[in-house]
């Protein structure tokens, strides 16, 4: 994670972009604005930058020629797989959990899987589902997620709060909170 204090307007093509040109025949410049930068990682490359603003909309920027695959952190592979909303969510629960479990950040409750987290998904023995707790959320766990991946998939929604770092927020163990998740 890291952070930035000001916009910041850079040369897309520093930046590997093709450039752009504006109306009034300007190179459009990329912005890069402050807020907590959030990265993604393919092994040790970087691909995708979404940046978190403090204020202001939207609220979260994607960084041009950034990737759109899901985030994936913790174990590369696992029996346990467990399945969060938002970059952070995934980063605090494969903290608290010890690095001992696939945590899989989809970025939105309505992102499916590409074809490598597919076949990963299709490999566990346990999917717990832990989209945030409201109507979306659930509404896809009983949807796509349970009809693709079928009993191995448990809705797994946080005790209390929406998300795993609400929960946090709110006291609640989330080592404990995974762990009650893998009882039969």
């Amino acid at each position: 994670l890291g952070w930035t204090r000001a916009d910041v307007y850079e040369d897309r093509t520093a930046w590997g972009l093709d450039p752009v040109t504006q109306p009034d025949r300007t190179l459009k410049k990329l912005w890069l604005p402050a807020g907590l930068i959030i990265p993604a990682f393919d092994r040790t490359e970087v691909v995708r930058l979404r940046i978190r603003r403090p204020n202001g909309a939207p609220r979260y920027v994607i960084v041009p020629g950034s990737s759109m695959t899901p985030l994936i952190a913790g174990k590369e592979t696992g029996a346990v797989v467990v399945v969060v909303e938002s970059e952070l969510d995934a980063f605090l629960v494969n903290q608290e959990t010890e690095n001992m479990f696939s945590i899989v950040a989809l970025g939105s409750v309505a992102k499916r899987p590409d074809k490598g987290l597919h076949a990963r998904l299709r490999r566990a023995s346990l999917i717990l589902n832990a989209l945030d707790f409201d109507e979306a959320g659930a509404k896809e766990t009983w949807n796509f997620w349970a009809r693709t991946y079928g009993d191995k998939v448990k809705r797994w929604p946080v005790p209390k709060g929406k998300d795993p770092s609400e929960a946090y927020q709110n006291g609640i163990d989330l080592f404990e909170w995974i762990g009650a998740g893998l009882e039969k």
